[in-house]
C-alpha cells in the first residue's frame, strides 16, 4: 500500500491472478514500486492450481496488499469482485498477473487525465517482451494513441491494451462493471466507456506485455475468438450506424478466418 500523499486521488489497482505463480510476485512489485503517491493494490486469485494461493498469502502478509482467494469464476467476475468488494479509490486500474508496469505508469496517466478535464478513461501504449529478451526491444502497440471521442475507432478494432486502462470509479458504477457473459471483456468495456466519455492517452509504452506459450491470444481458436467478437459487436449494435456495424463485422470475419491462421503459421 502506498498512500503517502493524502491529497492525491486514491487509485485502486486490481490484479486478477490465475496460474501465474512464476510471474505474480514480479507483477505485484511493479505496482508497489509506482512513483504515484496513493495506491491500493487488490489481488484476486481466481482458483489457481499452480500454488499461487499460498504464495499470494505470504506476499500479502509481507507487502501489505488486499487479497481475495476464490474458486474459478472467470476474469470478468474476478475483476468485478475485486472492484466492488475492496476498491476504495476514485480511480481504477487493472493489470494481468503475468504483465508489468513501468514505474511511472500511474503518475503519467493521472497527469494526462488532469490535462483533459472531463475525461474518465486513460490508456497508453504497451511493449511486448519475452523472458530472456531485452524489454526495450519489443514491439510497441498500438502504433499511435488518440484522445477525444473514440467510439468509432474502438468499435472497429480493439487497440487499447487492457493493462494500461485507468478509469474512474464513477464511470465503472454507471456502466455496471464488466460483462460476465463475455470472454472479450476488455474490448466490450472499452466500447462502452468510449460511448460514455472522452479518452485520454499517454504516447509511451507504460505496460510490458509478457509473451509466452500460455498467453491467451496465442492459445485462442480463431473461430471461437470470432464468435466472441460477434457477441460483443451485436450487444453494442445500437452505439453505431448499421453500415458501420456491418463493416466491422465483415472485417473481423475476414481477419479471423483468413488472415489470422496464416499469420500464426508464419509466427510459429
Amino acid at each position: 500500500m502506498n498512500e503517502k500523499n493524502t491529497t492525491a486521488p486514491l487509485v485502486s489497482v486490481v490484479i486478477p491472478s490465475f496460474n501465474h505463480s512464476q510471474f505474480i510476485e514480479q507483477t505485484i512489485c511493479s505496482v508497489l514500486s509506482q512513483t504515484y503517491a496513493r495506491l491500493q493494490l487488490i489481488v484476486v486469485d481466481d482458483g489457481s492450481s499452480d500454488g499461487s494461493a499460498p504464495l499470494l498469502q505470504r506476499l500479502s502478509e509481507k507487502l501489505k496488499f488486499d487479497l481475495l482467494i476464490q474458486e474459478n469464476r472467470g476474469v470478468c467476475a474476478t475483476l468485478n469482485r475485486g472492484i466492488r468488494e475492496r476498491a476504495r479509490g476514485e480511480w481504477i486500474a487493472i493489470l494481468g498477473s503475468d504483465d508489468l508496469w513501468r514505474r511511472d505508469k500511474i503518475e503519467l496517466q493521472m497527469l494526462a487525465l488532469a490535462a483533459q478535464p472531463g475525461s474518465k478513461f486513460c490508456y497508453a501504449q504497451a511493449r511486448a517482451f519475452m523472458d530472456g529478451s531485452l524489454p526495450e526491444t519489443g514491439r510497441i502497440f498500438p502504433r499511435r494513441v488518440f484522445d477525444g471521442q473514440l467510439l468509432k475507432r474502438v468499435f472497429f478494432r480493439q487497440h487499447v491494451p487492457a493493462g494500461t486502462m485507468l478509469f474512474s470509479r464513477n464511470l465503472y458504477d454507471s456502466l455496471g462493471g464488466f460483462d460476465e457473459t463475455l470472454r472479450e471483456e476488455d474490448w466490450d468495456w472499452v466500447i462502452r466507456c468510449a460511448a460514455s466519455t472522452r479518452f485520454s492517452s499517454v504516447a509511451e509504452p507504460l505496460l510490458l506485455y509478457r509473451l509466452h506459450p500460455e498467453s491467451t491470444m496465442r492459445k485462442s481458436d480463431p473461430v471461437v475468438l470470432l464468435h466472441q467478437k460477434l457477441l460483443l459487436l451485436s450487444k453494442n449494435f445500437r452505439l453505431v450506424s448499421p453500415l458501420y456495424w456491418l463493416t466491422a463485422v465483415l472485417t473481423h470475419f475476414v481477419f479471423n478466418l483468413l488472415i489470422l491462421p496464416i499469420k500464426r503459421k508464419f509466427d510459429a
